[in-house]
């Protein structure tokens, strides 16, 4: 197998994504270059495989390191999972019950919710995707590899609660859980370790909290001009925001198109 020249990764909202919740079509010319390049764009994002099988589609990515790095899957072929304990996501069932927080439960296939309400209408009209269906125990039957409070506050209680887990704010209205030690950029170490490509230069495009582990793990981290601070922190320069051709302007910067 041909190693590639390079890779890339690509987080969703606020990055590869436009205010629109649309990818730009200076976005998909500049991934088909990748492409032409002998370079891998991967997604690698908070959100789980369904959720984003249009996107992939539109981009010709068939990469991804999928929330939050707790599911990865490399040409289309599954390679890593990190599945919370049932067990342990009962537990986080009924103490957010006892504080009135809903819940989402995903794996790579599924998406459901504790309950339909104000706090889960605003996170999918945020992300502009109808609610999923009602399963509070989806979690008996299936893996899950993250939880999702819907909040806009009042996670600090959990960290204390569930030290098992990691609790990252990736939206104003939601709370992503994943088990501790998890990551983007666990996930970006699964793949390379696993895939044989230690010693091939990453890129990294980002904007928000969850992107900081990813960051620190890429050759070259790359923020958007619409990046919080401690992203642009991390980086190795700062591209245009992601409505003025962020992505094709970082990649031409880097060299890589």
């Amino acid at each position: 197998m041909q190693k590639p020249e390079a890779i890339v990764f690509f987080d969703l909202d606020g990055t590869l994504l436009n205010s629109q919740v649309e990818v730009l079509k200076s976005s998909i010319d500049a991934i088909n270059q990748l492409h032409k390049n002998n370079i891998i764009p991967m997604l690698s994002t908070g959100r789980t495989v369904c959720e984003v099988e249009s996107i992939m589609q539109q981009t010709g990515i068939d990469s991804i390191i999928a929330m939050n790095g707790q599911y990865v899957v490399y040409q289309g072929e599954k390679i890593f999972s990190n599945d919370i304990d049932s067990a342990l996501i009962e537990r986080v069932k009924l103490f957010s019950a006892q504080q009135n927080i809903p819940l989402a439960y995903y794996n790579e296939a599924v998406m459901r919710v504790s309950d339909h309400s104000l706090s889960t209408q605003h996170l999918y009209d945020y992300l502009k995707q109808p609610i999923p269906a009602i399963d509070n125990y989806i979690h008996q039957t299936s893996a899950i590899q993250m939880l999702l409070l819907f909040c806009q506050q009042g996670e600090d209680i959990y960290r204390a609660a569930f030290p098992e887990l990691n609790f990252i704010r990736n939206t104003p209205y939601c709370v992503d859980v994943f088990n501790q030690g998890g990551s983007k950029g666990y996930g970006i170490t699964q793949l390379i370790q696993t895939q044989g490509f230690q010693g091939i230069p990453t890129y990294a495009f980002g904007d928000g909290l969850n992107d900081i582990e990813m960051f620190k793990v890429v050759d070259h981290p790359i923020a958007m001009k619409n990046s919080v601070d401690p992203i642009k922190a991390l980086a190795t320069f700062i591209t245009d925001d992601n409505n003025n051709d962020g992505i094709a302007k970082g990649l031409k910067r880097a060299n890589l198109i």
